[in-house]
């Protein structure tokens, strides 16, 4: 059937292309253009059976040959060893102590598999300290590869005073040729200046915990504004600070903070300053205005860091006479054994006992100046009487010693022999800075009085609102 349209399609083209040929002019044009459609429909047909036809049974495929072949593996014990003598000599490892945590518990943290150590540990007395663990603090442990240990350390006083440094204090257990030993080591810490803002909304010490600002730097700024703000009752909710304050860290772990550099205060819209300087040459270190004005004075405001006052400078009824007295002095409450500080450079003029002040002291100032420190539990080692002190000197400890309901400290400011209240008397202050010392006091603190500054902009009504804090 397919050859025989083929013939005709070949027949009609033939007809129509032959040069002999002439076209009939009775045949209209579109019939030629519906035959020529067949012939090529035909032609393509032709085609597409031809394409699908399939392979004769008798043509093969091409014979396939199967390939087998063993591979040799590398030995790869001379890389084993080579990679063995690379690796470290020993694993350290750091386990910071848990509550409950006993050493058994922290030496199987730490990989530690060593019973020469854990003997040593139990039996050895320069080695007890181990067994006085103190949450949050870390313990460091170097061994080998199969958990001997090569040395143990306990880092058992992260921020120590040392030769005017602030150091690291370990207990060190290390093994030696001549076997295990145990010492006392410490290690320097790296200093930091951090920047902070906080803002009054109850207290004092609830705006610097939320800055994440440490209760020592709290207590600082207390102390170094005491002068211009009674942080007991001139506090007020918006009232703002910024402060710059050292940091100490060790191997990247905070250890404790340091001293304030830098302060501004704003309280009642009145700004008060601070800033530390050091460098006078001859003459210790202390705080001053940004202008260059000392903060120091001839006597602090308070003898002990930052507490209440549970009894102020007036007549009141006495609680244990029952009487109304006048009170001529301030109460300041706390616990028993809290420091008590000598309040201005002096001389021991009393230490003993003294009726209901109990335990008294009674410092002599220049001028017609005297302090009186009574209900004292204990007096500072070796202070006698004629000794000199010098402004914040320990002198003893608060107690409930004499007429006292309870532990605290009574405190008396005293001039030509008349007591005064020393919570609102006028303190004569430190002599200011030379035009020498001036002029270095300000090379020296512009840098942090800039950074201030620019906290202060950065945290002010139309600053962007960082954190309340920036570290």
């Amino acid at each position: 059937m397919l050859s025989r349209i083929a013939h005709a399609v070949r027949t009609a083209i033939t007809r129509i292309t032959s040069p002999g040929t002439t076209a009939q002019p009775t045949v209209a044009p579109i019939k030629k253009r519906i035959l020529i459609g067949v012939g090529a429909v035909g032609v393509f047909a032709t085609a597409a059976a031809i394409g699908v036809a399939p392979l004769s049974p008798d043509e093969a495929l091409p014979p396939t040959t199967r390939v087998t072949q063993a591979l040799l593996l590398p030995d790869l014990a001379d890389q084993v060893l080579r990679d063995e003598a690379a690796a470290p000599a020993d694993f350290i490892r750091e386990e910071r102590i848990q509550r409950g945590d006993s050493m058994a518990s922290l030496l199987n943290r730490l990989g530690v598999d060593d019973p020469e150590v854990e003997k040593f540990l139990r039996t050895s007395p320069d080695a007890k300290g181990f067994y006085q663990l103190v949450p949050g603090r870390t313990i460091q442990a170097s061994t080998d590869v199969l958990g001997q240990v090569r040395w143990l350390r306990y880092l058992h006083t992260p921020g120590a005073d040392a030769d005017g440094k602030v150091v690291s204090k370990m207990l060190q257990v290390e093994r030696t040729a001549a076997g295990l030993n145990a010492r006392e080591v410490q290690f320097d810490t790296e200093r930091h200046v951090r920047m902070a803002h906080g803002e009054i909304l109850s207290s004092l010490f609830g705006a610097t915990d939320a800055a994440d600002i440490p209760d020592s730097v709290a207590t600082q700024i207390a102390e170094i504004l005491s002068g211009g703000i009674d942080f007991h009752r001139d506090l007020r909710r918006g009232d703002h600070f910024n402060v710059a304050y050292e940091t100490y860290t060790h191997q990247g772990n905070y250890v404790r903070a340091g001293k304030v550099l830098a302060l501004e205060f704003v309280n009642k819209g009145e700004s008060h300053e601070a800033i530390w300087f050091d460098q006078q040459p001859g003459a210790a270190g202390g705080y001053y205005t940004f202008a260059g004005k000392s903060l120091r004075k001839a006597f602090l405001r308070s003898p002990m860091e930052f507490t209440r006052v549970t009894s102020g400078f007036s007549r009141r009824f006495h609680p244990i006479l029952k009487t109304w007295r006048e009170h001529k002095g301030v109460d300041y409450g706390a616990p028993t054994g809290t420091p008590i500080r000598s309040t201005a450079d002096g001389v021991v003029d009393f230490i003993g006992t003294q009726n209901g002040y109990g335990n008294v002291v009674v410092l002599r100032h220049s001028g017609q100046y005297s302090t009186l420190y009574g209900h004292m539990s204990a007096f500072a080692p070796g202070l006698k009487k004629g000794q000199r002190v010098q402004q914040g000197d320990f002198i003893g400890k608060v107690g409930s010693t004499g007429w006292a309901t309870g532990p605290h400290l009574h405190y008396e400011f005293k001039i030509a022999g008349n007591a005064v209240d020393p919570l609102t008397v006028a303190l004569p202050g430190a002599p200011d800075l030379s035009a020498k010392s001036l002029a270095l006091f300000r090379s020296y603190t512009e840098p942090l009085h800039h950074q201030i500054e620019l906290l202060a902009k950065l945290n002010g009504p139309a600053g962007p609102g960082l954190p309340v804090a920036a570290k």
